[in-house]
C-alpha cells in the first residue's frame, strides 16, 4: 500500500522483505526520504477542485505506477509544473480558477511534451472535439468506465519518450 496525503492506495509490484514478490506497506512520501524500500516513481499530476475526483485519479495514477501531484486549482498547477518534473496531467474540465484549456496553454508553453487528459462530468461529443482541436490527449466522461482511463494513461505514457516506468532502487 501506499499512503498519499491520507490515502492508502494499492501498489501490485511490491516485494516483500524476503524479496518475494507480494503484498505489504510501503510508505511513500514526496517530502523526505524514509529509511527502507526506495521507490524511484515517475510524477502524474491531478487538478481537480473536488476532493473526491482527485483522489478518485490519484487511484487509478497509483494503478499505472505513478506518483500523484495534486492541485485544487490552475495557478497551484503552474506552482507544481515549475517545480517537479511530471509526465502526464489528468484534469477535470472547470475548476474553481480556470479550465483546461488554461492547463493545456501552459503545459504547450513548457519544454515538456505532456499529455493532458480531461474528465468531465458531461463528456458530450462537441465538447470531446472542442478539447481534442485544443491539444488534449483525450476526454472522456467522468467516472469512468472501468479500465478506460488506465488504458487511455498507458497509452498517452507510451507515446512520451521521456518516461520511464517505476524503478525498486
Amino acid at each position: 500500500m501506499i499512503q498519499l496525503e491520507g490515502t492508502t492506495v494499492p501498489y501490485g509490484r511490491a516485494e516483500n522483505q524476503e524479496g518475494n514478490p507480494g503484498k505489504f506497506e510501503c510508505a511513500f512520501s514526496l517530502r523526505r526520504r524514509e529509511k527502507g524500500v526506495t521507490l524511484k516513481i515517475p510524477n502524474g499530476l491531478v487538478v481537480s477542485s473536488d476532493e473526491q475526483v482527485r483522489r478518485s485519479l490519484a487511484e487509478i495514477l497509483v494503478q499505472c505506477e505513478l506518483a500523484p501531484l495534486f492541485s485544487p486549482t490552475v495557478a497551484a498547477s503552474r506552482t507544481v509544473l515549475s517545480r517537479r518534473k511530471v509526465f502526464i496531467v489528468l484534469c477535470q474540465n472547470l475548476v474553481v480558477d480556470g479550465e483546461y484549456g488554461d492547463i493545456v496553454k501552459m503545459v504547450s508553453q513548457s519544454d515538456a511534451n505532456v499529455p493532458v487528459i480531461v474528465v468531465s462530468r458531461t463528456g458530450d461529443w462537441p465538447e470531446y472535439l472542442t478539447a481534442i482541436r485544443a491539444g488534449v490527449f483525450d476526454y472522456l466522461a467522468y467516472p469512468p468506465i472501468a479500465g478506460e482511463l488506465q488504458r487511455i494513461i498507458r497509452n498517452a505514457l507510451s507515446s512520451n519518450k521521456q518516461y520511464q516506468p517505476t524503478e525498486v532502487i
